[in-house]
């Protein structure tokens, strides 16, 4: 009869524990896209250690200006945009499309979790930051500004700024027309090894391309150096019609 009662006291405990998992399912359910999450220390130990990684704040201007994380890059990727920088990657960025994992940022990750998910679908392995900035203490850093206008730029070489001229187009497309003072170092060389050499992480560095997609692009690498990149905004297709 005892071994009974306790066969029965078993059955009774196992039928709740069963019914309480149940009951905790029906009020949590696992995001399926938390697959392409990251958190920041491990973003940290990516960039440090000179892995395929690039990290984009998708935010604001103003809140990439006022505190972003070190080796960040920034990029507003709308939907149009977004699908812009894929293509480009994968045309003229085979290996990168490839080999490099992109991380986006944005404030609490709700957002770049969508981006992620799209970009991925796209063919470039995406993840975002779990928690956005909003769970970033360590590793902030200020900027300046991201982009300059055509004549912002025209009238900071009359005043003979200090500024590094850097054109990523292919060299035939400078014999159509170029910057004075400008130096060619196309995309693709730019995320080889050794690509950035000879970019100065002194100064500002003006970003040039067609029309500001492949600059932006560039920025990508510039910002893991350290360079203070400012992209021509409308690249020289703007350039050309402020003349």
């Amino acid at each position: 009869m005892q071994t009974k009662n306790i066969a029965i006291i078993a059955s009774v405990v196992v039928g709740i524990a069963i019914v309480g998992v149940a009951a905790a399912t029906q009020y949590y359910v696992q995001d399926p896209l938390d697959i392409y999450a990251v958190d920041s220390e491990t973003v940290g130990v990516l960039l440090d250690s000179k892995r395929n990684i690039l990290l984009v704040d998708t935010r604001t201007a103003e809140q990439y200006q006022s505190g972003h994380m070190f080796g960040a890059s920034h990029d507003i990727l709308d939907s149009q945009t977004l699908e812009k920088r894929v293509k480009t990657i994968q045309s003229r960025l085979p290996e990168v499309a490839s080999s490099h994992y992109v991380v986006l940022v944005d404030d609490d990750g709700s957002q770049a979790k969508q981006m992620a998910q799209t970009m991925t679908e796209m063919g470039i392995q995406t993840f975002y930051l779990d928690g956005g900035m909003n769970s970033v203490s360590e590793n902030i850093v200020s900027g300046t500004q991201t982009v300059i206008d055509s004549q912002e730029l025209t009238e900071r070489l009359a005043n003979n700024d200090d500024l590094y001229l850097l054109d990523v187009r292919e060299p035939s497309e400078l014999l159509e027309s170029k910057i004075d003072g400008a130096v060619n170092i196309p995309l693709a060389e730019i995320f080889k090894p050794n690509g950035m050499d000879q970019i100065p992480t002194d100064k500002p560095v003006v970003v040039i391309c067609g029309s500001g997609n492949r600059a932006t692009i560039a920025t990508y690498a510039l910002a893991q150096e350290g360079i203070d990149f400012q992209v021509l905004e409308g690249g020289m297709i703007a350039w050309n019609s402020n003349l």
